[in-house]
């Protein structure tokens, strides 16, 4: 039973991580182009609508993103209809 639980937490780790990555589309290193482990809004401009979102994201307000601020960051949905 043990390893189950154990097995299963994992798994759900990893499927947080992965999600995390789906959803941002972009890894944050290959973003981070000055290595200073933040995003800036320069940095994470070729994201689609990242700046409309950059608000709500920017959680400790300092205009930057980290790591764990950009896995917040979700792709914008296609509108209905849409072809992408």
């Amino acid at each position: 039973m043990k390893k189950l639980l154990m097995t299963a937490a994992f798994l759900g780790a990893v499927s947080g991580l992965a999600r995390a990555e789906i959803n941002s589309a972009v890894p944050f290193n290959e973003l981070d182009v000055d290595r200073d482990d933040t995003l800036s809004l320069t940095e994470a401009g070729l994201l689609p609508d990242i700046s409309a979102q950059w608000r709500s994201l920017d959680m400790d307000g300092d205009g930057k993103l980290n790591r764990g601020e950009y896995a917040g960051y979700s792709l914008p949905t296609p509108a209905a209809g849409s072809q992408e």
